[in-house]
């Protein structure tokens, strides 16, 4: 049977990349081509290693870091021969499509470069999908950002590990308490190594990861799904006089229901939509 791994990717938890070099981060930005492309890329070749020593067949990444940007922020030449990226629209957070390309059991989901929801503490450059204008997206009670977005979209998937922003830990744990969490920066130790030192952390942390798959929890989520927005001060919702799906406005907060996580997910664009400048 094909063993095949999921990797989601973003970028302000790469290693190497801190506040005094954050313009790295800046898709297509003089830094991002000539250094952040090289640490985001160094993390992810990290895992493919480790996987494929793992004998997994396939890997399929998402690249979704600046989303609608036709540009991957890796050097996709550089990774092995069996991996495969997703293919969406620039790039785009379409979940239903992601999910949709992938087996119907993946072997397990790993998710790097990952940062912390926008308000946690100690955490290089925090936020939820867009923040501000966005305080916080909750699904049935669940507060998540990035990560929380592909692994609910993942559901029935073991997530195996995180790779990133020691702060990013929380929401992942929260998703899983069995996650493996690989931090390749800390801020709050102070802790700032380059990603040459970080490429074998990553890598022998996820080769015994994989080692312990049994051990990992599969993602849960109960369909149907209630969304929840929440808005920073100085934005508010401008209310619809009509909406084409179940849902609520208030100035601060939007509610919406949906039969999928994807569903929901897409719904979250067109609530995005009504905010506005207080």
């Amino acid at each position: 049977m094909k063993r095949q791994m999921i990797i989601y990717v973003d970028m302000e938890g790469a290693s190497g990349i801190f506040e005094y070099n954050s313009s790295a981060v800046i898709h297509g930005s003089s830094l991002w081509y000539g250094y952040g492309k090289k640490c985001i890329t160094s993390d992810v070749l990290a895992v493919c290693q480790a996987a494929n020593e793992c004998t997994i067949d396939e890997i399929l990444i998402y690249d979704g870091h600046y989303a609608g940007e036709m540009e991957n922020n890796i050097i996709v030449d550089e990774l092995p021969k069996n991996v495969k990226l997703f293919d969406t629209w620039k790039r785009c957070f379409d979940w239903r499509r992601i999910r949709g390309q992938a087996d119907l059991e993946p072997f397990g989901l790993i998710t790097v470069g990952q940062h912390a929801r926008y308000g946690e503490t100690d955490a290089y450059f925090p936020h939820t999908i867009q923040s501000p204008p966005i305080k916080a997206l909750y699904v049935n009670e669940k507060h998540i950002a990035e990560i929380g977005m592909c692994a609910y979209s993942f559901f029935g998937t073991k997530y195996i590990a995180n790779i990133g922003c020691m702060a990013s830990m929380k929401e992942a744990k929260e998703i899983s308490q069995n996650i493996t969490c690989i931090p390749v920066k800390d801020k709050k130790n102070k802790w700032e190594p380059n990603y040459t030192e970080t490429f074998p952390i990553i890598k022998e942390n996820i080769i015994e990861a994989i080692d312990d798959i049994k051990n990992k929890e599969k993602i849960e989520i109960y369909e149907p799904c209630i969304f929840k927005m929440e808005l920073c001060d100085n934005y508010k919702f401008r209310e619809p006089e009509k909406i084409a799906w179940k849902g609520t406005f208030s100035e601060k907060e939007a509610y919406w229901e949906a039969v999928s996580v994807e569903m929901g997910l897409e719904l979250f664009n067109f609530v995005r939509k009504y905010i506005i400048n207080e």
